[in-house]
């Protein structure tokens, strides 16, 4: 009996450990997401970006349109969703009429997207029509925790 209790509580510690450090991990894949995102601004968006973490743990693939509305809150019929490629491939697009500021932020674009490539298996773009001048802008994929990514919003008025 006493020998079962061992294999146990030994089996029990090896699982709590590796849940542990797939949290450390998870972390650690916030934090650079997050930081590869400061300083970014979103074209069009008349106030700084400002940019955080978001997760939706138990969605195991990327959701419609609806779905996502009803996973944020963002009103019903109001959520589009965009090709990550396309999206990320028009923001890192470095023009010559672009200030410094402008080619450092779509420079910066270029290397979150690479990033996102290289955590995400399925990656979307969504857009949250509110109604007001905010507008949440959510680069979102799938990966073994499920549905994360990072939201900004623009100011469009």
């Amino acid at each position: 009996m006493n020998r079962w209790k061992g294999v146990l509580v030994g089996t029990a510690a090896l699982l709590a450990g590796l849940l542990l450090a797939t949290a450390a991990n998870a972390q650690d894949e916030e934090g650079r997401l997050l930081k590869a995102s400061e300083g970014l601004q979103m074209p069009g968006s008349e106030a700084d970006s400002r940019w955080w973490f978001v997760s939706y743990p138990g969605e195991d693939e990327l959701p419609s349109a609806e779905r996502f509305s009803g996973l944020t809150g963002c009103p019903a019929g109001g959520v589009s969703r965009s090709g990550f490629e396309a999206t990320f491939d028009r923001l890192g697009d470095v023009q010559p009429w672009m200030d410094a500021g402008q080619k450092k932020s779509a420079r910066g674009f270029r290397r979150l997207g690479k990033l996102f490539h290289r955590r995400y298996e399925e990656l979307a773009v969504y857009r949250c029509e509110t109604g007001t001048a905010e507008v949440p802008i959510y680069f979102v994929g799938v990966d073994e925790n499920g549905l994360s990514g990072l939201l900004t919003i623009n100011i469009e008025t």
